[in-house]
């Protein structure tokens, strides 16, 4: 294949070709964009095609290939597909990339690092590492990335609190951090982002585990603790998932807590709302039922208390959900839910419990439009 000098497109994606990547194709010099994606392609990706000055995309997805990117190889690309392979060793040796890339999606694979809080990723508008097992800081993962649109990064584990820095991300339209390891509170800048689109914190709440005081006292500081287990890995959580049973027991249980922020008029366009199971309270902000691009609102198994807000009602084409939490009804001993979730939302979790949502309810309504009520 390198003897086709003049070859500019390969496109031999879904074709079972098994084997490796000749290294000839580094040859391709005229080569735009080279699709290889769902084979059965293995082994390393070869360094020459970092020689290859004029590829703009390379699209390698749902294929066996190991190793890592081979250095040079991003500093013309502008759309690279790695996902699906099985790519395990450290991507730290881009970190001085001078890139023009603007989508890069390495999700499921086995990456354990990922050069954030550099500069070579100025133009990235696209970043996707869904499912891989990369431990970082969230305040070094916010860095960096100053174009950035879409930053998908669940199934990891990603530690520490949500940083206020994330306020400069203008441009960003899906944030998703959901099952990773995320601790402290959901910061109220998190809001000025007015582009957003999806924000997904879910599943960022974990068991807790003791340790001997002598494995957290090296890493404690700045309001956080760390305790590192026998094996090397560290767990982290703030000051409300701490607790001292003596001078030599110390447990964490780390998570999102505190309340929802309030202020969700200030992201018009939001349309995917995700923050079940973590350790959040306090009551369901009724400012969310003003977000008429909502389909999906998931806040199950939390800790929140409190009515449902009347306002939720408006959300008529949603999935709303709010099992598992301490809600209440609007009257302090009851549990029924307003009468506009019961009867416009069909997507309401609770809509089919007749004792949140009791149907002599709507049959009063039916009576009421039916008569015409609102012209008694």
């Amino acid at each position: 294949i390198g003897m086709l000098s003049q070859l500019q497109h390969i496109f031999l994606y879904i074709n079972n070709i098994a084997g490796t990547i000749p290294t000839e194709v580094g040859n391709l010099s005229k080569l735009t964009e080279l699709s290889l994606q769902s084979n059965l392609i293995t082994g390393p990706i070869p360094t020459e095609i970092g020689m290859l000055s004029n590829i703009s995309k390379i699209v390698l997805s749902h294929n066996s290939l190991t190793g890592t990117i081979p250095s040079g190889m991003l500093s013309n690309l502008r759309v690279l597909y790695l996902d699906h392979n099985r790519l395990s060793k450290s991507m730290l040796h881009l970190n001085n990339a001078t890139s023009s890339l603007q989508y890069l999606n390495i999700s499921n694979n086995i990456l354990t690092s990922f050069p954030f809080g550099k500069n070579g990723f100025k133009e990235l508008e696209t970043l996707d590492l869904t499912q891989n097992v990369i431990r970082e800081d969230a305040f070094m993962v916010m860095d960096g990335l100053s174009s950035i649109k879409d930053l998908l990064l669940s199934n990891n584990l990603i530690y520490g609190s949500i940083p206020n820095r994330i306020r400069s991300l203008a441009r960003m339209e899906k944030l998703h951090l959901n099952s990773n390891s995320l601790f402290g509170t959901i910061p109220d800048d998190i809001l000025s982002l007015v582009r957003l689109r999806e924000l997904k914190l879910s599943h960022n709440s974990q068991q807790t585990l003791c340790f001997h005081g002598t494995a957290c006292d090296p890493y404690f500081g700045g309001g956080d603790m760390c305790c590192e287990d026998g094996f090397g890995k560290k767990v982290c959580t703030d000051e409300l998932g701490f607790k001292m049973y003596s001078a030599f027991i110390f447990c964490l249980t780390p998570g999102l807590r505190g309340a929802i922020p309030a202020g969700f008029t200030n992201t018009p366009y939001l349309q995917v709302l995700e923050l079940s199971n973590t350790f959040l309270i306090g009551n369901i902000p009724p400012e969310i039922g003003g977000l008429s691009r909502l389909e999906i609102l998931d806040l199950r198994n939390n800790s929140l208390t409190g009515s449902i807000p009347s306002s939720l009602g408006t959300l008529i084409d949603a999935v709303v959900l709010v099992r598992g939490n301490e809600i209440r009804g609007q009257n302090k001993n009851d549990r029924i839910a307003p009468l506009s979730l019961c009867s416009n939302v069909p997507g309401f979790d609770l809509f089919e419990d007749e004792t949140w949502c009791p149907p002599e309810r709507n049959f009063l309504k039916e009576f009421y439009n039916d008569a015409k009520g609102q012209e008694w």
